[in-house]
């Protein structure tokens, strides 16, 4: 079987009477499937076949996905890749670097980085980002490396299966072993850079589930599990409970000696293999700067 960046073949567990019927069982987006299918790369035994033609069990599907070319990028940073595979690679961002391009910030972000990684490797593909981080929020963010991998793996996000966990912080001492956030979330009339807590008949549904790590006097540690993914989810629902992140300029208006960003680190994640099905599942440690100003609190 070929199995690389640009193909996916699976075996045939049993007949179907369209192959278009298989399709439809297996994580594959029908807009990819759609494509592939009119420039004639879809196979059954190294053979094009139609769509509407049966497959017989034990006999190979394969899908060729095209090269994609991207324009040129030369800006360079530091990747920490945790793990790779055909279809994706797991990395650990560093503080201070924005994920994406915005109005103000136009390529030295960590997206032209991986589009300089991929074509100094001579992978002809478009960087397609799973999940993002904000600049200032370190740790896990999985990269995939083909449509097929992007559309599985955002499926999983959709449906929460895709687990994303954070340490956070938070300046006070935090009281609960265990507390469950479900407010709103809309953008801010005032200021559309920041988001706002609203009634439940407005804005995006949100909920965090929140755990003490380490407690103090003036600072805690907890852990926030992700169950929806809406934008500075985690920074507004600590705000909202009265224990903003230490570092936070825009839900905290303290300032901390020796910190430069909102001390959020995103430590765990988990997901299915697109490919294969394998449960997979990362952890790295928190980010040095947690590390060193836990250490005036533990």
């Amino acid at each position: 079987m070929i199995n690389d960046e640009y193909n996916i073949s699976f075996v045939a567990n049993k007949s179907y009477d369209k192959i278009s019927d298989m399709i439809d069982e297996l994580k594959i987006s029908k807009r990819l499937f759609r494509r592939c299918y009119l420039n004639k790369d879809i196979f059954v035994n190294e053979k094009f076949r139609r769509k509407d033609l049966p497959i017989v069990k034990g006999e190979i599907l394969r899908i060729y996905m095209p090269e994609e070319e991207t324009e040129p990028d030369n800006f360079k940073c530091d990747i920490d890749i945790i793990d790779e595979t055909i279809d994706y690679m797991v990395i650990n961002k560093e503080k201070n670097i924005l994920v994406h391009e915005t109005k103000n910030n136009q390529g030295n972000t960590l997206y032209n980085a991986l589009i300089n990684l991929f074509q100094s490797r001579g992978l002809k593909r478009r960087v397609r980002l799973v999940n993002r981080l904000d600049m200032n929020t370190t740790g896990l963010m999985v990269v995939a490396k083909n449509p097929f991998a992007h559309y599985s793996l955002m499926q999983e996000m959709e449906d929460g299966s895709f687990k994303k966990k954070y340490h956070a912080v938070v300046d006070g001492s935090f009281p609960y072993d265990e507390i469950t956030v479900e407010k709103n979330i809309k953008t801010d009339e005032d200021d559309h850079i920041k988001k706002m807590i609203c009634a439940d008949n407005e804005g995006d549904y949100a909920k965090t589930i929140f755990k003490k790590v380490k407690v103090g006097e003036k600072f805690s540690i907890v852990e926030a599990e992700l169950i929806t993914g809406r934008t500075h989810q985690i920074r507004l629902h600590l705000a909202y409970l009265g224990f903003p992140i230490v570092g936070d300029t825009l839900y905290n208006g303290k300032t901390y000696e020796g910190v430069d960003r909102q001390l959020l680190h995103s430590f765990e994640i988990s997901f299915k293999d697109p490919r294969t099905n394998e449960e997979k599942h990362y952890e790295v440690i928190d980010h040095a700067d947690i590390i060193k100003f836990s250490k005036n609190f533990v």
